[in-house]
C-alpha cells in the first residue's frame, strides 16, 4: 500500500502559506474554492499556484524545501514554479505586482501580532 509522503509542518507554516495563498489568489482574482480542487487546476489557478510557491520562497525567505512542506508538494514541482516565474519577471507589469506582493506579504508575516487590543462591547 502506497502512502503519500507528509512530513510533520508547523502550524504557523501552514497559516503563512494560506496566507500568501490567499492574498496571491485575490490580487489575481482567482476563487480559492478553484484551488482547492482535487481535480486538475484550470490554468488561471495553476498560475496564481506558481505565484504563491514563489512568493513563499521570495517573500519569506523559505527554502524551496520548506514551501514544498508548507504546501504540500514536493520541492521540484516549488523549484519549477519559481524558475517559470522567475522566467517571467522581465514583464514589466509582472515584476511590479511581483514586487508588490512580495512587500505585503513580508509586512504581514513579519510584523509581531497584536495582543492588546481592548475589549470590544
Amino acid at each position: 500500500m502506497n502512502t503519500p509522503y507528509r512530513i510533520i509542518v508547523s502550524s504557523e507554516d501552514r497559516d503563512r502559506a494560506d496566507l500568501v495563498q490567499q492574498i496571491v489568489a485575490l490580487r489575481l482574482g482567482t476563487p480559492m474554492e478553484t484551488l482547492q480542487r482535487k481535480s486538475r487546476l484550470t490554468q488561471s489557478a495553476l498560475r496564481t499556484r506558481r505565484v504563491s510557491l514563489y512568493l513563499a520562497h521570495v517573500a519569506l525567505g523559505w527554502p524551496l524545501e520548506r514551501v514544498g512542506h508548507a504546501f504540500g508538494i514536493n520541492r521540484q514541482t516549488v523549484g519549477t514554479a519559481c524558475t517559470r516565474i522567475e522566467q517571467a519577471r522581465d514583464e514589466l507589469h509582472l515584476n511590479d505586482l511581483l514586487d508588490q506582493l512580495a512587500e505585503t506579504i513580508q509586512t504581514l508575516c513579519e510584523t509581531p501580532p497584536v495582543t492588546d487590543l481592548p475589549e470590544v462591547a
